[in-house]
């Protein structure tokens, strides 16, 4: 617990020039960053068996999402290794964060209110050109 309040503490996350990252944290970031690459791969893998093109479109943004942040975490993990005094700096962990939650939110807008307004946009065009010659 005491390293965590050490790792979020605010002196040392808005720091332009942090201490060495220590081993446990990039364990759990390599790990986090692949649990959202391996993500990816799975939608990716999902997405052919699912026959609705408007969720398709989510879930392609979705597996975007996941491999642009593994991949963009893998770089941090990089020049945190290597100890790159601005790029390795934690803040940019806040920002990318802050960024992942709203990616997520407009996810979930477009699952929760733009998938049934076109569903419901496309049955009236149904309905309508059922009358037509």
């Amino acid at each position: 617990m005491n390293y965590l309040k050490y790792f979020f503490d605010p002196g040392h996350l808005f720091s332009l020039r942090p201490p060495v990252m220590q081993p446990r944290a990039i364990i759990i970031l390599t790990l986090a960053f692949g649990i959202l690459i391996a993500l990816g791969l799975i939608l990716k893998f999902r997405l052919p068996n699912i026959r609705d093109r408007l969720k398709n479109k989510g879930y392609g943004r979705l597996i975007h999402l996941c491999f642009t942040f593994g991949l963009i975490g893998f770089v941090y993990l990089f020049f945190a290794w290597q100890g790159v005094a601005l790029l390795s700096s934690r803040f940019w962990l806040v920002i990318m964060g802050l960024t992942l939650l709203v990616w997520l939110f407009f996810i979930g807008k477009y699952f929760i209110l733009t998938i049934p307004k076109l569903r419901k946009e496309i049955e009236e065009k149904r309905k309508f050109s059922r009358y037509i010659p």
